[in-house]
């Protein structure tokens, strides 16, 4: 099987881009499933409790919250859900709301596949089997995501909150003067404001929830006298304006998938200024021998050029094509009207003639031997794992019907090899 032929640097930026930083972006800048602050002009705002509970202090701010009839919800941790059972019950026989935090508040860009579901998955269980509701809202550790919890909360229909404004309660030099402060100078209608209930976080500065429960009311009475009302996250989050989230993201991967091309030299065979539905960038082989058709043979070190679907021309295709079908039948005729194009570049441009072959790892690979490729199985392995999640996060993306495609075909969205020999490609395109 092909491999990517680049230094270690590039490929540990490349995994970091697309597996940590890019969705984070999508998350914090591009909004993508997450809310941070609600629409003005109902003078309300939320209030929500992070790291909790602990016994300390989330007894003692449940009573200011009583004694000043507010609603806040809580994003607790999993782990702490567990250990103490009746301050969950506690929260929720207040009528408070509560959210996943997490099941040990440990930084998704850490986590790989696995332990990234069980941090999530784990955290509501013990929260649903104490609260005794599902869980709806969910807070990432430090708001940070990877691109498994992305998917995970897409799929799952859960909503990722954010925050509007950050108090900075929770380090050392924090004061209670300095805490109210900070609220009610920022604070503005539609705010989503976060706090702490507990210290054991790594970075929480010991003793900080104590400066929150001294803080607490005045921050509410000055709430009060700014015209703000407290409200649950529900009522907060219930009509929001619509806007195309799909298109938010998509512009917003665009840049990721720039970076991404700068990083891994990926280049348009017609220049900049006409690009086609593929890339290209020249590549080493590191698989086992690989038989072509017409009996070339692709063996380790040999160069061959890995073909990559642009994605811009995806989007545009996307916005120029109302079905599914209409997308189908420009992808092909585009597909075939690259061809030459590609065979021309590996012609004339000198790093590419020393290609053997081209080469793709795609979950799109119907329709491929019509174009002279054929199509081979992969191992297992984690490349090939990735690359059909990294694949099937694409296909959600860019396709009309991409995330109703990938739930009812999931299983039959296989990864497989195509591959053309160099002397088949310029015969059938350049002859």
């Amino acid at each position: 099987m092909a491999y990517p032929d680049l230094s270690p640097f590039e490929i540990v930026s490349l995994v970091l881009c697309v597996y940590a930083i890019g969705p984070t972006i999508l998350v914090r800048i591009a909004r993508f499933g997450a809310i941070s602050r609600a629409p003005g002009g109902k003078s309300r705002v939320a209030l929500t409790f992070d790291d909790g509970p602990d016994p300390r202090y989330t007894p003692q701010i449940l009573d200011i919250l009583k004694r000043h009839q507010v609603k806040a919800c809580f994003f607790v941790i999993g782990q702490k859900a567990r250990e103490y059972p009746e301050l969950i019950k506690q929260i929720v026989q207040a009528g408070h709301e509560i959210g996943n935090h997490g099941f040990n508040h440990r930084m998704p860009w850490l986590l790989g596949p696995g332990a990234t579901l069980r941090e999530i998955k784990e955290a509501s269980r013990a929260i649903e089997e104490t609260a005794g509701r599902s869980i709806r809202f969910y807070r990432p550790a430090w708001g940070l995501c990877n691109f498994f919890s992305l998917c995970y909360y897409w799929l799952k229909g859960q909503q990722v909150i954010l925050w509007t404004y950050m108090s900075w309660d929770w380090i050392k030099k924090a004061t209670p003067e300095g805490i109210t402060r900070k609220v009610l100078s920022k604070i503005k209608d539609g705010a989503i404001l976060v706090l702490h209930d507990s210290d054991t976080t790594p970075g929480a500065a010991p003793g900080a929830p104590a400066r929150v429960v001294s803080a607490l009311p005045e921050i509410l009475e000055g709430l009060k006298r700014l015209g703000l009302q407290v409200v649950p996250l529900t009522e907060i989050t219930r009509h929001r304006p619509h806007r195309s989230v799909i298109s938010v993201i998509q512009r917003c991967w665009k840049l990721i998938d720039a970076v991404i091309r700068r990083l891994s030299g990926i280049t348009d065979p017609g220049g900049k200024g006409s690009p086609g539905v593929y890339r290209l960038a020249l590549r080493r082989y590191h698989g086992r021998d690989l038989r072509l058709p017409d009996g070339v043979v692709l063996q380790k070190r040999d160069h061959y050029a890995e073909l990559h679907l642009n994605n811009d021309y995806l989007l545009e295709l996307t916005k120029q094509s109302n079905s599914t079908a209409g997308m189908g039948l420009s992808l092909a005729r585009s597909g075939q009207d690259a061809m030459p194009v590609i065979a021309r570049h590996l012609t004339e441009e000198p790093r590419f003639q020393k290609a053997k072959a081209i080469l793709a790892v795609t979950l799109m690979h119907r329709g491929a031997e019509r174009l002279g490729f054929s199509i081979h199985d992969l191992q297992p392995g984690v490349f090939p794992w990735l690359t059909r999640w990294y694949e099937i996060w694409l296909l959600i993306l860019f396709h009309p019907d991409g995330l109703k495609r990938f739930k009812k075909h999931k299983h039959k969205l296989t990864l497989k090899q195509i591959a053309m020999s160099r002397a088949e490609l310029m015969r059938r395109y350049l002859s």
